[in-house]
């Protein structure tokens, strides 16, 4: 699916989420409330999160400097298709990226305020992962709460799933030549089951 042919809804989703992904909104450096708010928010999120790779055999995340800004590494094998003309290979991983949590998310909740970008350079092939935007991952839709999703259940419920291919039909796919792929192709799933527990 290219640029042009996204629908409107998904577009401007991956708008935002590329802003956010390009920390164009930082504004947590500061000693207003709604950054103490927003440090304090990471920092609890962080501890929730350690809990739980204390549990894992298959997932590593870390803090990087910028705030907001996580790494992680999932063991899994994956697909990945370079350019168009290319084949479909199965990589043994691990698959690496990044996640960004937006500094100003109490200011405005109705906006995304996570972004998962996997390492470009690993040509991720998924339905939910846009290569042609900077490997964004459209994780789907993130409960509704007054308080932000934490990185702990961030990790466990959307993005192991769909890193691992155990999620992979979203109603707008981002990448929609991986959609037809992993529809129709009988060897679409073969070497990336089955899934190892997270823990």
């Amino acid at each position: 699916m290219t640029h042009d042919t996204l629908p409107p809804d998904l577009q401007t989703l991956l708008d935002d989420l590329s802003r956010l992904a390009d920390r164009s909104n930082s504004t947590a450096e500061e000693d207003t409330p709604a950054a103490l708010l927003v440090r304090e928010f990471l920092k609890n999120s962080w501890n929730r999160c350690e809990e739980l790779l204390g549990k894992c055999r298959v997932l590593r995340v870390r803090p990087e400097l910028a705030l907001g800004v996580f790494g992680f590494e999932i063991d899994c094998p994956y697909r990945r298709k370079r350019h168009s003309g290319d084949s479909v290979e199965l990589m043994l991983g691990p698959v690496r990226g990044r996640i960004h949590y937006r500094l100003d998310m109490f200011a405005n909740p109705g906006q995304p305020y996570i972004a998962v970008q996997i390492d470009s350079e690993l040509a991720y092939f998924h339905p939910n992962c846009s290569r042609q935007r900077g490997s964004l991952l459209c994780l789907g839709e993130i409960p509704p709460s007054a308080f932000p999703f934490g990185l702990d259940l961030l990790v466990e419920t959307h993005l192991y799933p769909i890193v691992t291919y155990q999620n992979r039909r979203p109603a707008h796919p981002c990448d929609e030549e991986a959609a037809r792929y992993f529809a129709l192709a009988p060897e679409a799933m073969e070497g990336l089951e089955p899934v190892k527990p997270l823990y």
